[in-house]
């Protein structure tokens, strides 16, 4: 399945088995963003209702951590791990967290870069094939700005990096990669560059033409 519709992703979500589907999102945060066809700004219960339809889905959300709790933990429970994301910001949060909830993330299948890449040890493990040092749960990744190769004309795009790691981290083989608000469509960017079979939907035509061309350039 690779797929990006123009659709509200509850008229789609029940078509999906929730033991082969991953769900990663940075869903709209109700803070009153402008988007071009979603109203930012709905009232908590309805904020907090949205989130009941992946109840009992492999779930990874990207997302301020007292709206994390206050709004998902309600359906999904306690995650099996949050990550923090942090970056240079002149805003007044820097980081944000991510959440995986009925998947454990294996930090040893993704790596970063070694800290001392000089050090005697280190240069033995590159040298014997190692790629990096396994992943920590702080990463440290710039904001997608108006300069970034990567930028596409679309609001509050999350680093193909987040994504990345992600998936590597948390997807398994035969999993369906599905985002219900994919915006820009780094998720499904990020899967289809990854091999994975991807499902991604949004209400605006404005971003699922974006997506549309952005996967059309990925070869």
């Amino acid at each position: 399945m690779k797929n990006v519709q123009n659709i509200d992703f509850r008229k789609v979500i029940n078509n999906f088995d929730k033991e082969t589907t991953l769900i990663i999102t940075d869903p709209p945060y109700n803070v009153g963003w402008k988007y071009d066809s979603y109203n930012d700004k709905i009232s908590k219960a309805d904020y907090l209702e949205m989130f009941a339809h992946f109840k009992g889905f492999k779930f990874v959300v990207i997302h301020y951590i007292e709206d994390i709790i206050k709004y998902i933990v309600p359906h999904m429970g306690v995650p099996d791990k949050v990550v923090q994301w942090v970056y240079n910001s002149n805003m007044g949060k820097q980081h944000r967290s991510i959440a995986f909830f009925n998947c454990k993330p294996d930090f040893k299948k993704a790596y970063q870069p070694y800290k001392n890449p000089n050090d005697k040890r280190v240069q033995k493990l590159m040298e014997n094939g190692s790629k990096g040092a396994k992943l920590y749960d702080w990463w440290n990744i710039n904001l997608v700005k108006n300069v970034s190769k990567e930028k596409e004309q679309y609001s509050n795009q999350i680093p193909e990096k987040v994504l990345e790691n992600i998936i590597n981290i948390a997807a398994t083989e035969n999993d369906v990669i599905f985002d219900p608000f994919c915006g820009s469509g780094t998720t499904l960017a990020v899967a289809k560059k990854l091999n994975k079979n991807y499902f991604g939907c949004d209400i605006s035509e404005i971003a699922v033409d974006i997506t549309k061309k952005r996967l059309q350039s990925i070869i």
